[in-house]
């Protein structure tokens, strides 16, 4: 009868050591799907988050033409988020003649002026590493 019971609570003690150990995996396994999950979303929100807004205007920024919210990662070139979102058109490599049909027509001496956060930029959209948050306008104008 003892040799019974002895083997009883062996079996008991047994089976009570697997299930504390398989919740503790299954509690581990919840953490780090939490822990995955939650570093995805944080990602994910990021991407969201890095974006610039384009505005192309007309004759110094009397007359606004089209405004568009970009998404991009940061460091991505202004020439190639622009080749991607908008149709544009190049006399050559980098230089803008038209963007979504708005054309700079150098027979009126037209051309694309570009700003970033409110100042003229000294180098071409080929050149313009972009930032989460720049405020990137194309303003369509004469040189005259």
């Amino acid at each position: 009868m003892k040799s019974l019971l002895f083997k009883f609570l062996t079996v008991l003690t047994v089976l009570t050591l697997l299930v504390a150990c398989g919740n503790e995996d299954s509690s581990s396994n919840a953490k780090q799907n939490q822990e995955d999950n939650t570093s995805t979303n944080e990602t994910n929100e990021q991407q969201e988050e890095t974006s610039i807004t384009v505005t192309l205007t007309k004759d110094k920024e009397a007359e606004t033409l089209e405004e568009k919210e970009v998404v991009i990662e940061e460091g991505d070139i202004l020439l190639d988020v622009m080749k991607e979102n908008f149709d544009i058109e190049e006399k050559e490599p980098g230089y803008i003649m038209a963007i979504d049909g708005f054309i700079a027509d150098e027979a009126e001496s037209m051309f694309w002026a570009l700003s970033i956060n409110g100042e003229m930029s000294m180098v071409g959209a080929s050149e313009v590493e972009l930032e989460d948050g720049d405020i990137v306008n194309f303003d369509l104008q004469s040189w005259e």
